[in-house]
């Protein structure tokens, strides 16, 4: 059964990691050689100026409905090529911005336009600036903030893909919980195993760690149907029956010790008995009372 055990909690671990789609909450800016199969333009030179968003506390993360603001530069504008054109893609809800070149007049931008940008007439610099809405999530999702490709004769090129993970406080309690119940779950099934192997009855710790891990499952279903907080609820009694199988297996092994010293203090005040009657019988013969 220790076995079973471990084998039903290590398809639960990837079924939930496949469902989660957990990733680093460091930030990250993805050019084209990173995040798609486009090569990065060699036609300019591309920074980003600003990048602006409320964070989820504690995290690098977009909180979801909050404003973002996104500025990029593009220097050294190649005049081997005459023109090409900027596509503009984004994830954000009611995304638009502006393009001006050497600070003159701003081109209106929204998600899907395009900008034919003249080369030869660029003398210094071509400005972005974005914004939108993060999205409103129920659960962590990687949403992108600004892609720019450039259409020219030699190839379509990647200017910048920003990305970023969205969430909210509530995503992340539950994710968080989550791991702690998962962790707690991975020592109880430990203790169980072993015990087992030393021959220690632990049945009442396994029935506490097989409601655990339904419990988590059902933490895992309830955020996979965006419902953060029942997740969180349901993560919080996993974790709470974990500790009781872990409590179960130390109890467990704590009265197989207890009744093994027991037997062996019997054992000793029986033959210390047996000594001291030894002793009186050899002092009868002799005479002495």
């Amino acid at each position: 059964m220790g076995n079973n055990h471990g084998y039903r909690y290590y398809i639960l671990s990837l079924m939930v990691i496949g469902a989660l789609c957990l990733t680093p909450l460091s930030v990250s800016v993805c050019f084209a050689e990173e995040a798609t199969s486009l090569h990065a333009t060699p036609f300019m030179h591309v920074e980003i100026k600003d990048l602006r968003y409320d964070h989820v506390d504690g995290t690098e993360l977009v909180k979801n409905g909050s404003d973002v603001s996104i500025k990029i530069v593009l220097t050294n504008i190649s005049k081997e090529i005459e023109n090409s054109t900027l596509v503009f893609h984004s994830e954000l809800v009611d995304a638009s911005g502006h393009l001006s070149v050497d600070e003159q007049a701003a081109e209106v931008l929204e998600s899907g336009s395009s900008y034919m940008l003249n080369h030869k007439e660029v003398g210094n610099k071509v400005v972005i600036s974005w914004t939108g809405e993060a999205p409103e999530v129920r659960k962590r999702e990687r949403y992108t903030l600004l892609n720019v490709t450039e259409e020219t004769t030699e190839g379509v090129y990647s200017v910048i893909e920003i990305k970023r993970d969205v969430s909210s406080r509530a995503i992340e309690d539950a994710l968080s919980m989550w791991h702690e119940a998962n962790d707690t779950i991975a020592k109880a099934n430990k203790a169980i195993i072993e015990a087992e192997e030393a021959g220690i009855n632990v049945a009442d710790a396994k029935k506490s760690l097989e409601l655990a891990n339904e419990y988590l499952n059902n933490s895992l279903q309830y955020y996979s149907e965006g419902r953060p907080e029942d997740a969180l609820v349901e993560a919080e009694k996993a974790r709470d029956s974990a500790k009781e199988a872990e409590s179960g297996v130390k109890s467990a092994v704590g009265g197989r010790a207890f009744t093994k010293y027991a037997i062996i203090a019997i054992i000793v005040v029986i033959a210390i008995v047996a000594v001291v009657l030894l002793l009186q019988q050899r002092q009868r013969k002799r005479g002495v009372y």
